[in-house]
């Protein structure tokens, strides 16, 4: 098992805290978190106190104590998958309105010692098999670079699968689908 040493750094030190002395005791603890956007989408930080967190908040928090105590068989990793009715049934609505059937979305998710690790704690079935085009990434890309690789990935599927919605609109109704899984 591995350990948290709260004088790690902050935020181990924040978690230790808390009562969460162990790895397995810090999945355990943000995957029962509730979804939901933080106040600023890329600050993981912010799950210590709004206890809610998105699939990228919930896995770069992880990382970044794993980074902290040195735990390197700990990879945060971003992959796209389709999002539809069957892997996330709260969109259905919203994609039916839009004459949709499904919707790329930009998925954050852990690496441990090589097995997939979904966090994020929502009703979906999302699995490996699900991810296509997975990239490492460090907590600190959960901003700005998982935005621009993601509208990159939708501005080619919107291409590739002839939509006549443009880009920017694909994104207003991807913004919809992530409102949708919070409640």
């Amino acid at each position: 098992m591995k350990n948290l040493n709260p004088k790690a750094g902050t935020l181990s030190n924040a978690l230790f805290a808390k009562g969460i002395t162990s790895l397995s005791l810090l999945l355990d603890w943000v995957k029962v978190l509730p979804y939901g956007r933080n106040s600023k989408r890329s600050d993981y930080a912010l799950i210590l106190n709004e206890e809610r967190g998105t699939c990228s908040t919930k896995h770069a928090l992880v990382k970044a104590v794993a980074i902290e105590n040195d735990w390197d068989e700990v990879v945060l990793c971003m992959g796209f998958f389709r999002m539809n009715v069957f892997n996330t049934p709260k969109v259905a609505t919203t994609l039916q309105q839009h004459g949709l059937t499904e919707i790329p979305e930009a998925h954050t998710y852990l690496r441990i010692a090589g097995v997939y690790t979904d966090l994020t704690g929502i009703n979906s079935s999302i699995t490996e098999s699900d991810i296509e085009e997975e990239m490492d990434i460090e907590p600190e890309d959960i901003g700005l670079l998982k935005e621009v690789l993601h509208k990159g990935h939708l501005a080619q599927w919107k291409e590739d699968q002839n939509i006549s919605h443009t880009t920017a609109k694909l994104w207003e109704i991807r913004e919809e689908c992530i409102k949708a899984l919070g409640k």
